[in-house]
């Protein structure tokens, strides 16, 4: 049903790298995570910190995790708006509950970025939402 899933989120100089990668865990704890040091507007140093899996296993295991923790209608609320002309689906979790072990949708800019790819042939929007509305309504 997906090509992949990424977990992003970016760790500013005011924050513990390791707090953030543990966020980040609690939606995909399995991966490699792939670390890039940017620089903010005012010269602040930023490392951003991305995860990505292509395995059915793993993708089908973080949505089982959103879906219990957020419900179904919680991730399909909005899912055209959230759903890019790539097929790629956009969810934002707030970073600071994920440290804590709870996944609930950002509120504020300080978020986890979840996005996957979703497989849909042919890659038109309704065409999209309908494979990834019958995905999530199945679990």
């Amino acid at each position: 049903m997906f090509h992949w899933l990424e977990v992003r989120a970016f760790c500013h100089a005011t924050e513990d790298e390791e707090k953030v990668v543990a966020a980040m865990r609690t939606v995909l704890p399995e991966g490699e995570i792939r670390r890039e040091k940017l620089g903010g507007h005012f010269g602040n140093p930023i490392v951003s910190l991305v995860a990505r899996t292509e395995r059915a296993a793993d993708i089908r295991a973080v949505w089982c995790r959103l879906a219990q923790a957020l419900g179904r209608d919680e991730i399909l609320r909005g899912v055209a708006a959230r759903l890019d002309e790539d097929a790629v689906f956009h969810m934002r979790l707030d970073k600071q509950r994920a440290f804590g072990g709870e996944l609930t949708p950002a509120a504020e800019g300080d978020v986890i970025d979840v996005r996957a790819k979703v497989a849909a042939y042919p890659k038109k929007p309704e065409v999209v939402g309908r494979v990834f509305r019958e995905f999530v309504e199945a679990l």
